[in-house]
């Protein structure tokens, strides 16, 4: 009897060495991964712990762990070197076809679960680290990926794909500002402060209100409101004021700015990981594909750049869209391994 409990001890003993050493050497691959000097193996296993749901306890452990080890002091690590270890695998593996765009789709939104934490943590300790005062921040949102966060006034923040914005860690004097390039939804405190988003041609003044603005760089500018009340100005001269469910256009050329009344569905959807299509034309569809997938997408032929397209999508796979088009409209696609970019083409 003694002997066989021996044994026993012996063997859970043993079972529990053998998980221990498991687990050490999953959080040696980990903190590699982390400091990109992750190899083939340590980034197979930091994939394999973020895609596994009986390893999400040890994925959090790991992260907190991380995360209470990140400190102002220090140099800022480069994460496009970690983006690009990523994106290095997807290229490596990738087959031609129909999988080949699914393994795209289904690493770009590994990516962006990896990368967006660590943009946050370092938007807030990190950037701009070795200032004084009162520091700008930074955080910027990756291709294939959406953010929320809350500023410093307790205003909420949606961040597109694709998109960057800069505020300081306290708003002091009279003026919340904020700097935005790309998209972004804002939810902002009321306060008799007025906050205020600058872009580079127009800035939007709110005292508080739920609105989304638009302004990538060679891309159509616009303001859209939610509910209450915001002012637009551009360099130009040119103010307005917009009621809720309307929208203003602003031309970065010339600074005009134009109102409308729209459906606001169509503007704010992305937030909650809905895109929504409304008789839009292809050439703008693709532009948002790229940005919301992380891809190169080229059309081929001119006269389908003029084809409209309505949909909306929420966990669809970019492949699964395109499928759906090619039914609906004139349009079929090919994939170009080498360039890593779809093509549009008539049929």
């Amino acid at each position: 009897m003694n002997v066989l409990i021996k044994r026993k001890q012996s063997r859970t003993c043993s079972g529990y060495v053998e998980r221990e050493k498991r687990l050490m050497k999953m959080n040696d691959s980990f903190n590699r991964y982390l400091n990109n000097e992750c190899d083939k193996n340590d980034l197979d296993s930091a994939v394999n712990l973020m895609v596994s749901p009986e390893k999400e306890n040890i994925l959090e452990k790991q992260m907190q762990e991380h995360w209470e080890k990140t400190t102002p002091e220090g140099d800022v690590p480069d994460l496009a070197n970690t983006l690009y270890c990523i994106h290095y695998r997807i290229s490596k593996n990738e087959n031609t076809g129909t999988k080949n765009i699914r393994f795209i789709h289904y690493f770009s939104r590994i990516a962006a679960i990896l990368i967006i934490p660590l943009t946050i943590a370092l938007g807030y300790l990190l950037t701009d680290g070795r200032s004084q005062g009162n520091p700008m921040q930074t955080i910027s949102s990756p291709l294939a990926a959406r953010t929320a966060f809350d500023l410093p006034d307790g205003s909420k923040v949606w961040l597109n794909a694709g998109s960057t914005i800069s505020f300081p860690v306290h708003f002091t004097d009279n003026l919340r500002l904020v700097k935005l390039s790309g998209q972004a939804y804002f939810d902002v405190k009321k306060s008799k402060k007025p906050f205020r988003v600058a872009t580079e041609n127009f800035t939007v003044e709110v005292l508080g209100t739920a609105f989304d603005i638009s302004a990538y760089q060679q891309e159509k500018a616009s303001v859209t409101l939610v509910n209450g009340k915001v002012t637009i100005g551009t360099p130009a001269g040119e103010q307005t004021v917009l009621a809720p469910g309307q929208q203003a256009l602003i031309d970065v050329e010339n600074g005009e700015i134009r109102k409308r009344d729209v459906d606001l569905n169509l503007f704010v959807s992305w937030k909650d990981n809905l895109l929504v299509f409304n008789n839009e034309p292809l050439d703008e569809v693709a532009l948002k594909l790229e940005r919301w997938y992380n891809l190169d997408i080229s059309i081929d032929d001119e006269s389908i750049k003029k084809i409209h397209v309505t949909g909306t999508f929420r966990y669809e796979s970019i492949n699964e869209i395109l499928q759906l088009m090619e039914i609906t409209d004139s349009i079929t696609y090919s994939y170009n391994k080498d360039k890593r970019m779809i093509i549009l083409k008539h049929k």
